[in-house]
This record gives structure tokens, C-alpha cells and sequence, in this order.
């Protein structure tokens, strides 16, 4: 992995549910981590359709620096970068410890 490549500042968020003032569960998402990451656009996108509307999605790649802080980063969390919503769906180690694979795709709604 090349640090320099590492230019993109990204945010890790998992949902957490807390009460809201009715007593019901609501999602909310809190940050994880900040961090420096490379990113990869993969393919041309595709369509998704969902509710009876057509989205595009986006698939994109982010690696990081493997720490203690993001150690625990799982496909049920996600990636804020540039005002877009990825959600992931691997997370796959890169060598021994070294960096981390985020595959994510985004329906940019």
C-alpha cells in the first residue's frame, strides 16, 4: 500500500438505536472513525430498483490503514466521503494487518 495514494478523507459511521421521545427504537449513526483513504470507482454502475423506482448504484472502493480504531469495521456499517452514503459490503484485509478493503456501493439517494 502507498500512503500517498491515501488522499481522501472519509468518515466510518455505525448505526446505533437509542429512544426517541415517543419510547420508540430509532437508528441513529454515529462516527467510528476519520481517515485517510484511496478510492477506486469499479465498473460503469448498475440499476437497482426499489419501492417501484429506478436508482443508479455505484460501486466504490475505499482502503485505508489498518489500527486499532477500525479494526472492527463490519459490513453493516458505512462510509460518508463527499456528501454521498456508502454502504459496505466486505471488508477484506489487506496483507497482515496492514490496510483495509472497503467494497461499497451507494444508490446515491
Amino acid at each position: 500500500m502507498k500512503i500517498g495514494k491515501l488522499d481522501r478523507r472519509i468518515t466510518i459511521e455505525r448505526a446505533t438505536l437509542t429512544l426517541n421521545d415517543y419510547g420508540e427504537r430509532a437508528e441513529t449513526w454515529t462516527t467510528l472513525a476519520t481517515v485517510w483513504a484511496e478510492i477506486s470507482f469499479r465498473g460503469g454502475g448498475n440499476e437497482s430498483i426499489q419501492s417501484d423506482q429506478v436508482y443508479a448504484v455505484q460501486r466504490v472502493r475505499f482502503i485505508i490503514r489498518y489500527s486499532s480504531t477500525v479494526s472492527g469495521v463490519r459490513p453493516s456499517d458505512r462510509v460518508s466521503y463527499n456528501g454521498q452514503l456508502y454502504q459496505i459490503e466486505a471488508v477484506q484485509e489487506i496483507r497482515r494487518e496492514e490496510g483495509l478493503r472497503l467494497v461499497t456501493s451507494s444508490t446515491g439517494e
